[in-house]
């Protein structure tokens, strides 16, 4: 048992409930990293674990990154996320149900929505079981565009740039979240290159908005203004920060760098970084907005380019990454809360 809380330890997380319903076969873990500004919010990831470390690695990360997403996006909400252990052994449906089950039994601390391998379908069947499960899947990407966007809008600005079709854009990744990304700079004149692992996909979206698709293995060191990984995490490693020709990152992927170290590296380069818990906030902000604070979410929204702005000046003015700029934002945030909390006890 000592090995579980060790485990813990070793990736801060705090929190964690861990799900064996033997007649579904689902394996899950919820990890509810911060509930100080208000309720848990964070996706339901399934994959395949190859064992239970991975999984709690990953699943503490992301709602670490969740926390800070609420926390720099002004919302009251904390992070939380939701790993689902694919196995052969697992009767899909019945699996979902039972964590809306469990979901639910949490009476509103945690608030779930999609998030990748998680289908519309198994989203439905958690949703048969609780109220906290959000589903609507398209508008939640689509505000993550909205945020990289304001984001890429800031990059700009900071190079005096307020023209935004003079930019050239690669963007990583042709799903939801960089679709919208990709359309909406080519809306406003952009030059847009777009790559997927679906070669066909990419195609697609470059065909339908008078792109330029492009080879997935090389899309982030296409010779560009602005990278925008949209897919995957872990994308910028030493390696691809060393050979990036973008002056700016700004993406809707979690967890984008490979390491901490790359934060440093990017700023040493002088490549403009928008922290991705900022950048892709959009999601949690349309989610936590509507079924949390109740209130219209367009002014959060917006306001990601203020921050995305200030953490850019801040970064340069300190001489700190982009990333320490906006952890010590969030943080202060949280800190304030818990401090003002304390008052009033």
């Amino acid at each position: 048992m000592n090995d579980v809380f060790d485990a813990m330890a070793a990736q801060g997380a705090h929190r964690i409930l861990m799900l064996n319903d033997t007649r579904s076969g689902l394996k899950a873990i919820i990890a509810l990293d911060d509930v100080t500004l208000g309720p848990a919010c964070g996706g339901i990831r399934s994959q395949p674990y190859e064992s239970f470390e991975l999984a709690l690695t990953d699943v503490a990360k992301l709602s670490q990154a969740m926390t800070l997403k609420c926390a720099i996006a002004g919302l009251d909400a904390g992070g939380g996320k939701t790993v689902v252990i694919d196995h052969p052994g697992m009767n899909r449906a019945d699996a979902f149900r039972a964590l809306g089950a469990y979901v639910q039994e949490l009476g509103g601390l945690y608030h779930c929505a999609g998030d990748l391998g998680t289908s519309f379908e198994d989203l439905t069947h958690v949703a048969e079981k609780t109220s906290f499960c959000d589903l609507s899947g398209e508008d939640l990407g689509a505000a993550t565009g909205v945020s990289v966007v304001n984001g890429i809008r800031a990059c700009a600005a900071l190079r005096g740039i307020t023209d935004l079709a003079s930019l050239k854009i690669a963007v990583q990744g042709a799903g939801l979240i960089g679709e919208s990304v990709a359309r909406a700079m080519a809306a406003h004149g952009a030059h847009i290159r777009v790559a997927d692992v679906d070669a066909v996909r990419a195609a697609k979206l470059a065909a339908d908005i008078g792109g330029e698709a492009v080879p997935a293995d090389s899309v982030l060191m296409q010779d560009v203004d602005i990278v925008s990984p949209c897919a995957i995490g872990g994308v910028l490693t030493p390696e691809v920060v060393a050979g990036l020709k973008a002056w700016a990152v700004c993406g809707g992927a979690n967890n984008q760098l490979g390491d901490a170290s790359v934060a440093d590296q990017l700023a040493a380069r002088d490549i403009g970084y928008v922290p991705d818990f900022l950048a892709s906030s959009g999601a949690v902000i349309l989610g936590a907005c509507r079924n949390i604070m109740k209130v219209d979410p367009q002014p959060f929204l917006a306001a990601v380019e203020v921050t995305a702005r200030q953490v850019l000046e801040q970064s340069q003015d300190k001489g700190l990454s982009t990333v320490e700029i906006a952890k010590l934002i969030a943080r202060s945030r949280i800190d304030d809360a818990r401090t003002q909390r304390t008052k009033g006890g």
